[in-house]
């Protein structure tokens, strides 16, 4: 019987931490939404302001003009998401993934990218170089040779 209410009161944590819907334009401001996983997920015009992301799996996700200004999105995977005109104004993205993710004209105003993975490319394409944060960019060398060009 023990075993049987361990089950069911753990049942609504995995309920909870996977969307299996998509949400276009939805309203996910302050929200905890650590640990979820919205792989594949259509989340376009999203707005995440301020939520808390930690280690939320965004693998796949369309995220186009998505608002992620000033969430904490510390290990977030965005790997081979598309993040195209998206907004990440003063969002802490320390360790996040956005490895084979498209950022065309994505802003990065302030955020702190500290062991973010991002190749040149992305960092060219994206808005990164217009307000760089200088203590917290590792990208700085890149914006610089674009600059020079």
């Amino acid at each position: 019987m023990k075993y049987i209410i361990f089950f069911l009161s753990s049942l609504p944590f995995f309920l909870v931490t996977s969307a299996g819907a998509d949400c276009f334009n939805c309203n996910f401001d302050k929200k905890n939404l650590a640990n979820f996983v919205f792989k594949d997920q259509n989340l376009s015009y999203a707005s995440f302001k301020g939520a808390y992301l930690v280690n939320v799996d965004f693998s796949r996700a369309n995220l186009k003009g998505a608002i992620f200004d000033k969430a904490y999105a510390n290990g977030t995977i965005f790997v081979d998401a598309l993040l195209d005109d998206s907004s990440f104004k003063n969002a802490e993205l320390e360790l996040a993934n956005f490895k084979k993710a498209s950022v065309k004209n994505a802003t990065f105003d302030g955020a702190y990218l500290i062991h973010a993975e991002l190749s040149e490319k992305q960092v060219l394409e994206s808005k990164i170089c217009e307000n760089i944060v200088v203590d917290a960019m590792k990208f700085s060398g890149f914006c610089k040779n674009s600059q020079n060009k």
